[in-house]
C-alpha cells in the first residue's frame, strides 16, 4: 500500500505529476479505481474485495474492480 499508492500520490499535484490525471479529473471515483488498479496485480496470496476511499467520515466510495 505504501509503496503502490502512498508514496505515489501523497504531496503531489495530480494532475501534473500523475500520468493517469493529466486528461482525467482526480475525483474520489477515479482515485478509487487507480487505487486498485495498483493494487490488484500486486497480490499473489490474496484476493482484493474493495476500494474503500473516504472524503470525510461520512462520504466515501467503494471500488470492487468492475470496469
Amino acid at each position: 500500500m505504501n509503496r503502490e499508492v502512498m508514496d505515489t500520490l501523497d504531496h503531489r499535484h495530480l494532475n501534473k505529476e500523475i500520468a493517469e490525471f493529466a486528461h482525467q479529473n482526480p475525483t474520489t471515483e477515479n482515485l478509487a479505481v487507480y487505487v486498485w488498479q495498483r493494487l490488484e496485480p500486486k497480490l499473489q496470496l490474496a484476493k482484493l474485495h474493495r476500494v474503500r476511499l473516504y472524503e470525510n467520515h461520512d462520504l466515501f466510495v467503494d471500488c470492487y474492480g468492475e470496469p
